[in-house]
């Protein structure tokens, strides 16, 4: 759907916007120099944001902008005819000579007028061209006025705009549109415009006339002009005066037209052709057989000769006569084409059609990315079965593993100072047997409650207990057994981490002046015993243990002896019982 069009006539005293059927006229404030008052500009553009009520959500509107004619050149140039690629630059130093500014300062456009008689396929074939220009400063500022109301402005001349609410005129005539104070006079002689003029006439000078002819103010000379109708007697005998005054300013009027028209026919617009015996008065003082004749426009505001022109020209959406004013003109005769419908109803019509097939294009696009998926799964089921094979293995392992390394550890903490294991036998039913000295008795009883206090052991007895032949230490025999499995799985059993923390910060080094550490390895050339059930080193202690028959070393200066082995084979699962 196109965004609605606005038409505006921006004059000197006023501006007048139409959209749609509603109109709004604002009055304006000028500064010496001819500029716009700051507090105009933010007045008008809140009245016009008030007016337009765009939505964030909508397109810019176009908004046709008919100026007045101050300032305003016009000038009809004749070129020989040339492809537009290098008409453009031809006519920019035609403009550079013509006008007393560079191109670059004014906007300025331009459009064909049509060929002389010459035929346009011989070398000397003419073309001729209307150009109208301005002070680029002036469009400039109302642009940026409009800018900021969410509109996009196209200038134009609201002189040229005006021809375009007759019908029928004819190609000779000329059109005068009386303002409040000036009024603008352009004739058009076979259908082009010769020249745009200002007259320094309007309405207030009727008023003016009467005021000084009846020595009134100003606001009593404008009720006697709009009351014209009133009869002379009921006005005190003061009409004959009030309509010498104004015979007067038409005298002046007429004077002023003589100058720049001599034809036969004028139309007539705005607000000061509205009084009354304006038209018939004006006619019979030109002469030589001019006829007048008034644009009689529906009231309401908005609804000026310029801007229903502008409705008029522009209502088919194609090329515009109109010439519009632009900063670097882009061809001869601008189009003011609104956007087509067709192209949004298009686009509707597109996304509608992709979102009811988008369900069905997706299976076939996925389809490819969805087979490959599928073959990586049928792949990676096929590793399950070895994956699930491993995991069952590992677990069995870890379920059925006999707990040697915990019954180790235990029996290394436990062990008093000068401990001595003369062999260890342990088997997968849980049946521990051990045979070691002791420096006393009370050490074997020590040794048995803690081993009884670690929870791990059901049962803990001492089956021999004979002090050895040097009657230095006891020689003792004990014979435990571990709980099962499910009975273990409370218990926590290992290093805490104060002891694993204590052994990470434990000195690698020996201080300077101390004694090196004794070689906790087998003799010379002998490999280290692997740590495994029957011999190895104690987890938590330090101590290393051998399995039976083998000789002893001290683990440690002070510490108890633990038998050595070279190195042999992994320990079946499960272990052979050791011999008592």
């Amino acid at each position: 759907m196109d965004p609605p069009c606005v038409f505006l006539e921006i004059g000197q005293s006023s501006l007048k916007v139409l959209k749609g059927e509603e109109g709004l006229e604002l009055a304006l404030e000028r500064t010496p120099s001819g500029g716009l008052t700051k507090a105009c500009r933010e007045r008008l553009i809140a009245r016009l944001q008030g007016f337009l009520k765009k939505e964030v959500w909508q397109p810019r509107f176009r908004a046709y902008c008919a100026i007045g004619a101050r300032g305003v050149s016009l000038r009809r140039l004749t070129l020989p005819v040339t492809p537009k690629e290098s008409l453009k630059r031809i006519l920019a130093l035609q403009v550079e000579s013509e006008f007393p500014l560079p191109p670059d300062a004014l906007a300025w456009g331009y459009r064909q007028i049509d060929s002389a008689d010459t035929p346009s396929h011989s070398s000397g074939a003419k073309q001729r061209l209307l150009v109208v220009a301005v002070k680029k400063e002036i469009i400039a500022e109302y642009g940026e006025i409009l800018s900021e109301c969410g509109v996009v402005p196209v200038f134009t001349v609201a002189a040229l705009a005006r021809r375009y609410v007759w019908q029928h005129l004819p190609l000779s005539c000329a059109l005068l549109d009386v303002g409040r104070n000036t009024a603008e006079l352009i004739p058009f002689e076979n259908g082009v415009p010769l020249v745009v003029r200002v007259l320094p006439w309007g309405g207030e000078s009727v008023t003016r006339a009467i005021a000084d002819q009846l020595g009134i103010s100003r606001d009593e000379a404008e009720q006697l002009k709009t009351g014209l109708a009133q009869d002379a007697s009921g006005n005190g005998g003061s009409g004959p005066r009030v309509q010498a005054a104004i015979d007067a300013a038409l005298d002046s009027l007429v004077g002023a037209i003589n100058g720049h028209w001599t034809g036969q026919n004028i139309y007539l617009s705005g607000w000061g052709a509205q009084l009354k015996n304006f038209v018939p008065g004006l006619a019979r003082r030109l002469g030589n057989g001019t006829q007048c004749e008034l644009l009689n426009l529906a009231p309401g505001e908005g609804r000026s000769a310029a801007i229903l022109g502008l409705r008029t020209a522009t209502a088919n959406g194609k090329e515009s006569p109109l010439v519009t004013l632009q900063s670097n003109p882009s061809d001869g005769s601008v189009a003011l084409a609104r956007p087509a419908p067709w192209k949004w109803a298009a686009l509707a019509l597109g996304l509608a059609i992709l979102a009811a097939t988008l369900p069905y294009l997706e299976a076939p696009w996925l389809k490819g990315r969805l087979a490959r998926r599928l073959q990586a799964i049928q792949a990676d089921r096929g590793r399950l079965v070895a994956i699930d094979r491993d995991l069952d293995f590992l677990r069995y392992l870890k379920q059925d593993q006999p707990p040697y390394l915990d019954a180790l550890f235990l029996l290394a903490k436990a062990a008093p100072p000068g401990t001595k294991f003369d062999s260890i036998s342990m088997n997968r039913r849980g049946d521990l047997s051990l045979r070691g000295s002791m420096r006393d008795g009370q050490q074997v009883v020590a040794f048995r409650s803690k081993l009884i206090d670690s929870g791990f052991f059901s049962s803990v007895a001492v089956e021999e207990q004979t002090p050895t032949p040097d009657r230095q230490k006891v020689a003792v025999r004990i014979a435990a057994q571990w709980k099962p499995a499910n009975d273990r799985q409370s218990l926590s059993i290992g290093p805490t981490a104060e002891e694993i923390e204590k052994a990470k910060n434990r000195p690698k080094d020996p201080p300077p002046g101390a004694f090196p550490p004794m070689d906790m390895g087998p003799p010379g050339g002998m490999p280290m015993m692997p740590s495994r059930p029957g011999g190895g080193m104690m987890p938590g202690t330090g101590r290393r243990m051998s399995a039976p028959g083998s000789p002893m070393m001290p683990s440690a200066p002070g510490g108890p002896m633990v038998p050595s082995a070279p190195e042999s084979p992994r320990m079946p699962s499960p272990p052979p019982a050791a011999q008592p």
